[in-house]
């Protein structure tokens, strides 16, 4: 009886390790297959992608990590497996999740959050690694992606792809600096399944992780014409003993970022591009008001108009001037007195000047480029001097605009 109970264990361990769920992964390109780069399966559900660091230490995002599992020293035995795929050289082969090692902090309602976990698998494994390099990440630098994209038939196959990061572009708003927590690649074509892929030099050291795929909609410009933008965790923010020690962290490492930070970060990446325009910007305005004046002969004074709106990716014009009539420059008591020496008829005043607008742009990376737009407007202004003598207004016409304008004194007077 004791050795069938024994025989009957072994029969159960056997059965559990044939149900173990693994992912198979191909390479597209034998030959230029990283040793580094795995399939990742969960609980049987679901993959994702990730990459061997070290000996035994396997970097993926915290979302691809069940989240009972997402805090360290978490046990993950019989829950995460890893394939590495065949190559040229290489049989394929798997590998099993220990415990759960170092996970970045929980994440937040938006894409733009540090999304990695590190976990130690229950032996080393026979592939070269990939180290991880600190330095950053350049605006404009190609990453070499490598990703695993899943297919209908449950398997994967590792591609390579490249994807240039783009900083100060409205796909995200923090990524301004080398260091920056978060990066942009513009564009860049990922899918479900591909999260955790390494985000690697040419040398194949790994530089951060991909995140997610993004939209417009996730930096609240639901408009933009964003396409195929993937987010990554920068790996400059990395500390941790043995595996990457990040020489001196960027201040906003540690920074939590939710969804309405977003738009205040994309109204300070704005105005970096319109603040230096607006002298120039009021400078033009009150030229063409200066020019009014003396065209109308100071008859009528005018007000400028400024409408501005939020700039939602689509309408361009974020600020815009107008000109209109805004009360006559005579004295009431004046005008009285010379009533009788009052031409009869019209007196039109031909005017042309420039309303101006602050236009945004998104190049196609996301980035912002503003300018100022002169539009030239040329029109009249009519009206009949008796009927200065009359009344506290006076109707003007504006081009096909009808007014009736008050004096100027009045006006004061309130």
């Amino acid at each position: 009886m004791k050795t069938l109970a024994i025989f009957s264990i072994l029969i159960l361990i056997q059965i559990k390790a044939l149900a173990t769920p693994v992912y198979k992964v191909t390479c597209e390109s034998p030959d230029a297959c990283p040793e580094s780069v795995v399939g990742l399966n969960y609980d049987g559900k679901s993959v994702c992608t990730g990459v061997l660091v070290a000996e035994d230490i396997v970097a993926t995002n915290l979302h691809c990590i069940p989240e009972d599992l997402r805090q360290n020293d978490s046990s993950c035995k019989d829950r995460i497996t890893v394939t590495f795929p065949a190559s040229r050289s290489r049989e394929e082969e798997y590998g099993h999740c220990e415990i759960i090692k170092w996970v970045s902090p929980a994440l937040k309602d938006t894409a733009l959050t540090p999304d990695w976990a590190f976990f130690k698998l229950t032996k080393k494994a026979p592939r070269l690694h990939a180290p991880i390099n600190t330095n950053g990440v350049s605006d404009g630098e190609v990453l070499t992606l490598y990703k695993i994209d899943p297919t209908d038939k449950g398997a994967g196959i590792l591609r390579k792809v490249s994807c240039p990061a783009v900083q100060n572009s409205l796909a995200n708003p923090f990524f301004i600096g080398v260091k920056s927590p978060i990066l942009a690649m513009v564009p860049c074509e990922t899918m479900k399944g591909n999260s955790g892929s390494p985000l690697m030099t040419a040398n194949l050291e790994v530089k951060g992780l991909l995140n997610s795929m993004g939209t417009a909609a996730d930096v609240n410009l639901k408009k933009a014409p964003f396409y195929h933008v993937s987010f990554g965790s920068n790996f400059a923010c990395l500390n941790i003993p043995g595996i990457a020690s990040a020489p001196s962290p960027h201040a906003d490492c540690g920074k939590s970022i939710i969804s309405e930070n977003i738009r205040e970060a994309s109204a300070t990446l704005i105005s970096r591009f319109t603040d230096p325009l607006m002298k120039s910007f009021n400078a033009d305005v009150n030229a063409e008001l200066d020019k009014i004046h003396k065209q109308s002969k100071f008859v009528v004074l005018w007000d400028v108009e400024q409408k501005n709106r939020a700039f939602d990716g689509v309408n361009t014009k974020v600020s815009e001037v107008s000109y209109k009539p805004s009360c006559i420059n005579f004295k009431k008591d004046k005008m009285r007195t010379q009533q009788g020496r009052l031409q009869h008829g019209n007196v039109t005043y031909n005017l042309e000047y420039l309303e101006w607008g602050l236009q945004i742009h998104l190049d196609n990376g996301g980035r912002p480029r503003a300018e100022l737009v002169p539009k030239k407007i040329q029109s009249t202004l009519q009206f009949s001097p008796a009927q200065m003598t009359f009344g506290q207004s006076v109707a003007f016409k504006h081009g096909a605009q009808s007014y009736s304008l008050p004096f100027c004194e009045d006006v004061r007077k309130k």
